[in-house]
């Protein structure tokens, strides 16, 4: 049995197959560069545990500034963004330990789209002549009210809704931790506990 953490966070591992063993974990975009442990422990099939510790440098991946945003005030209260936060991020705590998905994600716009985005994510941000302390947590593809947005791979909706901040909002749980989300969409096209797959319209 195998446990671990870093940065605070649980390390889930998951057999590619009896000889592999894979965990994914995510960077939070504002962490300061630096090294990190990442600690693992093996507890064998005799009760005996191993630990195993190792630094993880973190690079300063060079975000750079977006123009200064003009926003409703509301979407940057923190009356409003801490618990919309919150729920958020409490959606996509679950692991499962199934892996949905199989082969590449696809893109959730169309191919001509694809590689049009006007703000990516991690981009630091000023909203209504605030300091650069905010960034982006999304990936913005360049479209028009209307275009079709796709699921990118097989998983399950935990969320379809609309929220104050994220607009419109779908998130699809992939399986092994692995979570996407669709927000500021005119339209939702799934409901909470539809299975999708690759390339099915969920939005627009």
């Amino acid at each position: 049995k195998l446990s671990g953490s870093f940065l605070e966070h649980q390390v889930n591992f998951f057999n590619l197959s009896p000889q592999e063993i894979v965990a994914l974990q995510g960077v939070h975009a504002m962490t300061e560069p630096g090294i990190y442990p990442l600690e693992i422990a093996l507890e064998r099939s005799d009760g005996a545990v191993l630990k195993y510790a190792q630094g993880v440098l973190v690079n300063d991946a060079g975000y750079p500034l977006d123009p200064i945003l003009y926003v409703e005030p509301a979407t940057i209260d923190p009356q409003v963004t801490r618990p919309e936060d919150a729920q958020w991020t409490a959606l996509a705590l679950p692991v499962t330990p199934e892996k949905r998905w199989s082969g590449k994600f696809v893109s959730p716009v169309a191919p001509e789209y694809s590689e049009i985005w006007p703000s990516l994510f991690g981009n630091r941000r000023s909203y209504n002549d605030s300091p650069y302390n905010y960034f982006h947590t999304g990936l913005d593809f360049a479209g028009q009210v209307g275009f079709d947005i796709f699921a990118p791979a097989d998983g399950v909706v935990v969320f379809a809704g609309e929220l104050t901040v994220r607009g419109n909002a779908t998130m699809i749980d992939h399986g092994w931790g692995v979570y996407t989300a669709y927000m500021h969409q005119s339209e939702i096209l799934v409901h909470e506990g539809d299975p999708v797959q690759a390339g099915q319209l969920i939005g627009l």
